[in-house]
């Protein structure tokens, strides 16, 4: 017997199960082994069954057109998107005719098949539920609109350190970074210095988009709890991530503080901020930005943001040796020819296998890229001609998919 499950990455999807299975309930499968969960439930989508029809009640939100460009407010003109069943059919008008672009409802569809739609909008019930908006409001249009204008947003600005190595920072102002060295060389070290003084060989580095590289001296604190006449402080060296070694793959907050000399001054003199400035007050951040993870003493980070590429049929351009994009955490990701032309393949091969009317629908959807990026293997020298060389490259493509259904192309 053939069933029909619902998927965020596929859609409909027709499987076989010895089993019968009931309207309504939730289940994993992979290949053609189906398991039922019978205790699962998730608020933000309520599924149930009424006259053997399927209903769900979810959050749902229509663009704003005042806030978008002609293009982008043109392509989505009267959609509605929730980000667990995509986009719903509102042939009745509940949602045009009710709700304001923009704004979050929560709602109850019910499981209608058309052309273009699964479900349909059958009542409104709660404009803006409080609580409940966060998840919802990257709709596909808005990551579209991200998508073209990433390089602005992410681009280092001329006042900013990243951009001009010469300008004097701002001891006010906290950043936000990961380490991507833990023992590296140290640009600002000084033979003719004993490391008493100061000086010294090795040191790890900071990235953060708004002053590039940032020099975090290694000093080999370690925490100790309170002490007292009569019990001693005892280290905690496990969980200490000012040792070295713990450091490499840690988001922290960060101040960028001049060399006396400099900061007295309040000028750089001409030299580089890289090196006359170093990472203090450093505190690690509790909800990282980004996952990473340390493979082989190097980290590694998927790369989310500014993934949308435009014309896949301009191979000369995309394979070109200074391919980029651009991500709101990493900057600039360089993406080498052999990773383009992967990715140019892969998405021929697959427009290739489509009838030409499925063909024709999805020609002008944007396409998504998720790449594992990693450290540059010359990063102090890609550093003195950022933001026109990128400290990351893309290792591997991880996931190609379309913006719009998130249907998925290539999955590593």
């Amino acid at each position: 017997m053939n069933f029909q499950i619902y998927t965020i990455e596929n859609g409909i999807v027709e499987i076989k199960n010895t089993e019968e299975l009931e309207l309504g309930i939730w289940c994993e499968f992979d290949g053609d082994e189906v398991e039922v969960c019978m205790d699962y439930e998730d608020e933000k989508c309520e599924v149930y069954v009424e006259d053997e029809e399927v209903f769900v009640k979810v959050l749902a939100i229509g663009p704003n057109d005042f806030a978008l460009p002609k293009d982008i407010r043109t392509k989505y003109k009267n959609a509605v998107w929730s980000p667990f069943l995509k986009f719903l059919d509102d042939g009745d008008d509940l949602f045009k005719n009710n709700i304001r672009g923009g704004d979050v409802v929560e709602l109850i569809v019910k499981y209608a098949p058309s052309d273009k739609f699964l479900f349909k909008i059958v009542e409104l019930l709660d404009e803006d539920p409080e609580g409940y908006t966060a998840y919802i409001c990257l709709p596909p249009w808005t990551l579209e609109f991200i998508g073209k204008n990433i390089m602005e947003a992410a681009f280092p600005k001329p006042n900013q350190i990243a951009y001009n190595q010469l300008v004097f920072s701002s001891e006010q102002d906290f950043h936000i970074g990961i380490c991507i060295k833990a023992r590296y060389p140290n640009v600002a070290f000084k033979q003719d210095r004993k490391p008493s003084a100061g000086s010294k060989e090795l040191c790890s580095y900071l990235f953060c988009p708004a002053v590039g590289l940032a020099r975090w001296v290694i000093t080999e604190l370690e925490n100790t709890s309170t002490s007292s006449s009569s019990k001693p402080a005892e280290y905690n060296v496990q969980d200490d991530m000012f040792k070295a070694d713990k450091r490499l793959g840690s988001w922290v907050f960060f101040k960028l503080t001049e060399a006396k000399k400099y900061g007295k001054a309040k000028n750089s003199m001409g030299v580089r901020a890289l090196q006359r400035t170093t990472a203090t007050q450093v505190k690690e951040v509790q909800n990282h930005p980004r996952e990473t993870k340390v493979v082989n003493g190097e980290i590694e980070l998927e790369s989310e943001g500014s993934r949308l590429i435009g014309d896949w049929g301009v191979r000369h351009q995309q394979l070109k040796k200074d391919a980029h994009f651009w991500d709101v955490y990493l900057g600039r990701v360089e993406v080498y020819p052999h990773i383009s032309r992967m990715i140019i393949e892969t998405i021929e091969a697959h427009r290739h296998s489509l009838d030409p009317e499925e063909a024709k629908k999805l020609k002008n959807e944007a396409i998504v890229v998720s790449v594992t990026a990693i450290v540059h293997k010359n990063l102090l020298q890609n550093f003195e001609k950022y933001p026109h060389h990128g400290l990351f490259f893309a290792k591997a493509v991880d996931i190609i998919c379309y913006l719009n259904g998130g249907k998925i192309i290539y999955q590593k």
